[in-house]
């Protein structure tokens, strides 16, 4: 069986050029503009989105537990008193960041319940 390619001419080349221009442009259109995404940027992006709910969760029932819990005011006025830098330090060695059935507070719950509790003025 012989198969035999036709000839490129120039109105073929320009074809063939439109086609491959016009798939680069919605390539670029499309993961550029659009938002299309590639399975390992969306599992990336998912677990991201997943791991910021659940250091918000975390940080309102750390909240919660810190302002239930005695002496409140003396509790927020020595918070108050310390570097907003390193207040989630003190709310994770205090052990509020530190959830049930955990060791070690969850990365980022201490600073965001420090936020929730002494909210940054505006």
């Amino acid at each position: 069986m012989n198969f035999k390619l036709p000839i490129l001419t120039e109105k073929t080349k320009a074809h063939l050029l439109g086609a491959l221009a016009g798939a680069v442009l919605i390539s670029w259109a499309g993961f550029g503009a659009m938002g299309w995404k590639l399975n390992s940027q969306a599992d990336k992006a998912g677990k991201k989105q997943a791991e910021v709910a659940v250091v918000a969760a975390y940080a309102q029932i750390c909240n919660a537990q810190f302002r239930s819990a005695k002496d409140l005011p003396v509790r927020i006025a020595a918070l108050e008193k310390t570097e907003r830098w390193s207040r989630g330090d003190v709310l994770s060695k205090s052990g509020w960041a530190t959830m049930s059935g955990s060791t070690e507070p969850v990365q980022g719950v201490a600073g965001a319940c420090a936020d929730l509790l002494i909210p940054e003025k505006a």
